[in-house]
């Protein structure tokens, strides 16, 4: 058959070569006795003839005109994967090959960090997070990864549950984890009316848990592909994730999710598939199920058009699957009294077997006596044990369902609770990634950094305690010397020719002078932002480091309390996760007043990219200010010695110098206060001004004299 032509979908279920129809007495092929019943077992084919399998929900459908199908089964007409609008590839696609993700993910190297790992999950789930907000940002939802289960979506609180074991050591299936996180939102976006009509369904239609259980599995199947079709017409670049997460389940894992023995179980697979991917319904599972595919058809054809034409093809297909379950199981309840009375005879042979080595004899009114009591006793028994065998066939069905709509995870692959608690802690501290300007780079493998909010531990807390004592001087010292500034002044100017009148000149009529007026000019300071960005390579160890924590908690702890001071602390480091980032910790900001003890955490780290710390850090402020355009103070307390991973020397300097006249340029006064090994010539070739100190006795008047130039006090 050509690729391009569709049929209709009676001509693609219609086996003229074949004579054998499949049993499901036998689990097989079988032969026609001439009667349409099975040659060998006597068991009648299923096939649609009339009303046989109709029932009052199920008629329209049965007599509609048969659907056009293509060649792979498809009723739908959809493009690339079974999925909707997928056709062609996307913009970034086309630039960066199969992958969808290689904009955020595919990193090969993590660091010796221990929090490598974490971090990189943790980045993975902040991408998940944001691609679901684009979905629909009016719809809140939080994303988490799982621990302990597998993938889900609480309709009530949002909550989004994606089973993390697919990105367990490398970025490979970052496509479809994506395409589970997207899915899951639309859920939250769509599914509210669905779940509850099932809701409403369940207590109408179900009277037995494995009605429920068959009703609930319908919902879901026919309300996955309703809630991607309606992803197509809102974010259809986003169609290309589902597309890989359903190839991934469906087609690469189709062979390793096993098949199953129960004629019902297989039905429903055969729906799913006939719904979600029906390339894989192969000729063998057309051909036992061809009856029912003809159904399938006709009942979905334009399930898909409303959410009310999809809520009819639910009701309309459960109450054709409930008959088709029974037409599967006739004979059942025969079947148990059989095995019920053939359990008896077998005991009373045992009995009459004990009963003649012991010498007793019973009569034959005796024995039946016993045999129908062992009788009703073992019914009873087999029907406790089948009490509900659509039950067993509905997990029988699960059992591949699951499998094959990434619901069920093997519980060895689970992300573990260590590597959760990990990423929680990394979570509680807002940690994220931004890129510098590739231009202001010295290589394009030099952009990255990353931030972190820092979190105050009882000890960071003792040590800030501690500083602040130690420097209560300097602070005083710092506070009196900018206090003044934010101060409103008013200023009344006499002797003008118009404005207000001005009742001390009055006096001044009779004489013919005009200058009778005054007026009033209020002098205010504008808000200042100040950003302190504090240099923690490993050079900086020891007392420098302590020089500079007490110089930061110096400035903090006398401008914090000034309203028109904005105050951002920021501490850096280099290639400890990761060669070529840069590492910032947010230690005091506008946004950071519920932590104000968490300086005292600042230590001596790794290496120092000082000109990209720079850059990352007037960007962050920028974004944060309430005055982007206003005029803006960086301080920068560091040792004078920028080193990192290709970034020393001459190369650095220059770097850094680079950096300081681009913030220099968009209105910020950039100043270093060195410590330790600084030294004159080299802070001049990076920066423009520079001071030095050695104790922290000079924090209060370096630092006040610095402030105080640039606030004009």
């Amino acid at each position: 058959m050509d690729k391009h032509t569709s049929i209709d979908v009676d001509s693609w279920t219609t086996f003229d070569s074949d004579d054998d129809n499949y049993c499901y007495g036998c689990e097989d092929w079988t032969d026609n006795d001439g009667h349409d019943n099975c040659k060998t077992c006597g068991l009648g084919f299923d096939k649609i003839d009339g009303d046989k399998w109709a029932t009052a929900h199920t008629t329209k459908s049965m007599v509609s005109s048969a659907p056009a199908i293509s060649p792979t089964g498809d009723i739908y007409g959809r493009t690339g994967g079974f999925t909707w609008g997928s056709g062609g590839t996307s913009w970034w696609q086309s630039r960066a090959g199969d992958s969808l993700s290689s904009m955020w993910g595919n990193s090969s190297y993590f660091g010796k960090n221990e929090n490598a790992e974490a971090y990189r999950l943790l980045k993975h789930k902040n991408h998940l997070d944001s691609l679901c907000k684009v979905v629909d940002p009016t719809v809140k939802h939080s994303l988490n990864f799982s621990s302990h289960s597998s993938g889900h979506t609480d309709m009530k609180t949002g909550r989004i549950v994606i089973d993390g074991d697919l990105l367990k050591g490398d970025d490979a299936n970052l496509d479809i984890t994506a395409g589970l996180a997207i899915h899951e939102k639309l859920h939250l976006v769509y599914s509210k009316d669905a779940m509850a009509w099932e809701d409403d369904a369940k207590q109408r239609l179900c009277k037995t848990t494995g009605q429920a259980m068959l009703l609930h599995d319908l919902v879901n199947i026919i309300e996955d592909e309703y809630i991607e079709k309606q992803l197509a017409t809102t974010s259809k670049g986003f169609v290309h994730y589902i597309e890989k997460c359903k190839k991934h389940y469906f087609s690469d894992n189709f062979e390793a999710m096993g098949k199953t023995k129960d004629a019902f179980a297989d039905l429903i697979n055969t729906l799913l598939l006939f719904v979600r991917y029906p390339s894989l319904i192969d000729d063998d599972r057309r051909k036992r199920h061809a009856p029912h595919i003809r159904f399938f058809a006709r009942t979905m054809s334009n399930a898909l058009d409303s959410r009310e034409t999809t809520v009819k093809s639910m009701e309309t297909m459960y109450s054709y699957l409930l008959k088709a379950f029974d037409k599967m199981n006739e004979g059942s309840d025969d079947k148990r009294l059989e095995d019920a009375m053939d359990k008896a005879d077998d005991k009373i042979e045992e009995m009459k077997s004990e009963f003649g080595e012991s010498g007793l004899d019973l009569s034959s009114d005796d024995w039946e006596s016993i045999r129908k009591k062992l009788s009703e006793e073992y019914k009873k028994e087999e029907e406790g044990k089948h009490r509900d065998d659509l039950e067993d066939s509905m997990r029988a069905a699960d059992s591949i369902i699951k499998k094959m709509t990434g619901e069920d995870a093997d519980e060895n692959k689970y992300i573990d609770s260590d590597l959760m608690e990990k990423m929680k802690e990394l979570e509680e501290t807002d940690y994220s990634e931004t890129d510098i300007d590739k231009s202001l780079a010295i290589s394009s493998d030099q952009t990255k950094v990353t931030w972190q909010k820092a979190k105050a531990n009882s000890y960071h807390i003792d040590r800030y305690k501690s500083a602040k004592q130690r420097v209560k001087k300097e602070i005083s010292k710092l506070k009196k010397k900018v206090q003044l500034y934010g101060n409103m002044e008013k200023l009344t100017i006499r002797n003008q020719k118009r404005g207000k009148l001005d009742k001390r000149s009055l006096h001044r009529i009779p004489s013919g002078r005009m200058d009778l007026f005054k007026t009033t000019i209020v002098k205010e300071d504008k808000p200042l932002d100040i950003c302190l960005l504090v240099d923690e390579s490993g050079s900086m160890g020891s007392y420098c480091m302590q020089y500079a924590r007490e110089a930061a908690i110096s400035i903090k702890e006398a401008l914090s309390d000034n309203d028109s001071l904005n105050l951002w602390v920021y501490g850096h480091s280099a290639d400890e996760g990761k060669r070529g980032d840069t590492e910032m910790i947010e230690y005091w900001s506008p946004s950071m007043k519920d932590r104000p003890m968490a300086m005292g955490g600042m230590k001596a780290r790794y290496e120092n990219r000082d000109g990209n710390a720079i850059i990352a850090s007037a960007d962050r402020v920028g974004r944060e200010t309430d005055q982007p355009q206003g005029k803006k103070l960086m301080i920068v307390l560091s040792d004078g010695e920028p080193s990192a991973s290709r970034y020393r020397g001459e190369e650095a300097y220059n770097h850094v110098r680079k950096c300081v006249k681009n913030i220099e340029s968009k209105n910020w006064d950039v100043i270093q206060l060195g410590f330790s090994g600084s030294r004159e010539s080299k802070m001049s070739k990076m920066f423009s001004n520079y001071a030095y100190i050695n104790d922290t006795s000079m924090i209060g008047d370096k630092v006040s004299k610095i402030i105080r130039k640039v606030l004009k006090i």
